[in-house]
């Protein structure tokens, strides 16, 4: 059958045109997609040229067969999926960049807004080639400081935020939002944020940009934390 008279049931990688320019490529950019959550063009520079090169027939392809959405632009792809179909798989046993516990929700959204502040302080936009570094104890002074401004009294002790930086940071880099780029010792007598005992110093990865910094979205999240600490309140006095 001709490739104009197939239907969509008949799409292939054929149809798309994608096996008569390199199957090894394709089989290449496929796996790369599903190995991470984000594919960098650092990665592996004429993969990810290809990718781009060929983006709509890898969108159809995935969109047809998985029902997932490719995203890609000039700092990264990763694949999007609206639901989960394995409902047996509780969430904590998922490959998935998901946050669920309320202090990591709160810190993350904290992290895009020091993001966008750090990248203006800092003179990194975003077509900007090199990638944005911080500390984690300026990150953390950050979140203690904007939980106070935003939460008041309900804010989270400093040490409850440190506490929660751990998981979160320990996911961030697994999903590789950001990188560990040193780690020293403080020096005898300094301060740290929340009694931190080492500078950490990370670079954040063009994946972070894929989320809303905005106002409008750290307010749903601020306003959630809130409800969540008020239900809380009697049964801690109980």
């Amino acid at each position: 059958m001709p490739d104009n008279e197939r239907g969509p049931e008949s799409l292939d990688l054929r149809s798309l045109g994608l096996d008569r320019r390199s199957v090894e490529r394709v089989r290449a950019v496929l796996n790369t997609l599903t190995e991470s959550t984000f594919f960098y063009p650092q990665d592996d520079p004429d993969l990810y040229f290809f990718l781009r090169r060929n983006l709509a027939a890898f969108q159809q392809f995935f969109e047809h067969y998985f029902g997932w959405r490719l995203f890609a632009d000039r700092h990264c792809a990763r694949l999007i999926k609206p639901r989960q179909y394995n409902e047996r798989v509780r969430p904590s046993q998922r490959a998935l960049f998901d946050l669920r516990r309320r202090d990591e929700c709160l810190l993350f959204t904290l992290l895009l807004e020091f993001h966008e502040e750090e990248g203006q302080r800092q003179g990194v936009g975003p077509d900007d080639e090199r990638n944005l570094c911080f500390l984690l104890s300026d990150f953390i002074a950050f979140a203690i400081r904007r939980c106070r401004e935003e939460l008041g009294e309900t804010s989270p002790p400093d040490k409850r935020l440190l506490e929660a930086a751990q998981p979160l940071f320990e996911q961030l880099e697994r999903h590789r939002f950001v990188r560990l780029v040193d780690q020293k010792p403080a020096e005898s007598g300094e301060a740290l944020p929340a009694g931190m005992d080492q500078y950490l110093l990370y670079e954040f990865l063009a994946g972070i940009r894929c989320y809303d910094p905005s106002a409008a979205s750290r307010a749903i999240v601020l306003a959630a934390w809130r409800g969540e600490a008020a239900e809380e309140e009697p049964k801690a006095a109980g």
